[in-house]
């Protein structure tokens, strides 16, 4: 009994033992696992901290900005002021110059209609100029063709004529002998 004792005692230690070692390592999980999460939140709150500070420059520079606008509206108004008033007088010029503008464009196509025909006319003399040269030439070349016709026909004559004495002298040698 007391032997079976012991062996229950020294099962017991020993169960306890590999409980302990499991709760232990449970432990030292459990510590690097909240290592780890202490490492990713420090590196989120970094980041938290670097798009914060991010965000406040955006927000500085957007106030520079607004500030910088809003110290240009007073001049963006007087120019808006002074376009509206020069489209007016605009608007009263082209009024006044309308008038002597139809004026200048019917003096313009009266002066253009004049250049035109004149234009024509010189035209019409250059093109009858070259029209009589051209046709000189070409009674040139004609007369030129006509004589050499006449110099080719009475050379075919000529040959015939010496060919035709040719034969007859040729014929004449023939009946000599």
């Amino acid at each position: 009994m007391l032997d079976e004792l012991a062996i229950d005692v020294a099962q017991e230690k020993s169960r306890h033992k590999e409980e302990l070692s499991d709760v232990r390592l449970q432990h030292e999980k459990r510590c690097w696992a909240c290592g780890r999460y202490e490492k990713e939140l420090r590196g989120l709150h970094e980041d938290k901290n670097r798009t914060e500070e991010e965000i406040r420059s955006q927000l500085r520079d957007e106030k520079a900005r607004t500030r910088e606008l809003e110290s240009l509206q007073p001049t963006v108004e007087k120019l808006q002021a002074q376009i509206q008033s020069m489209e007016g007088t605009k608007g009263m010029v082209r009024a006044q110059t309308q008038g002597s503008g139809e004026e200048t464009a019917e003096k313009s196509a009266l002066e253009h209609q004049e250049q035109v025909q004149k234009l024509q006319l010189e035209q019409t003399a250059q093109l009858q100029g070259k029209m009589a040269e051209m046709e000189a030439q070409q009674r040139a070349t004609e007369k030129s063709f006509q004589e050499v016709l006449k110099v080719q026909a009475e050379t075919v004559l000529d040959l015939q004529d010496r060919l035709k004495g040719t034969q007859i002298d040729d014929f004449q040698l023939m009946l000599d002998c």
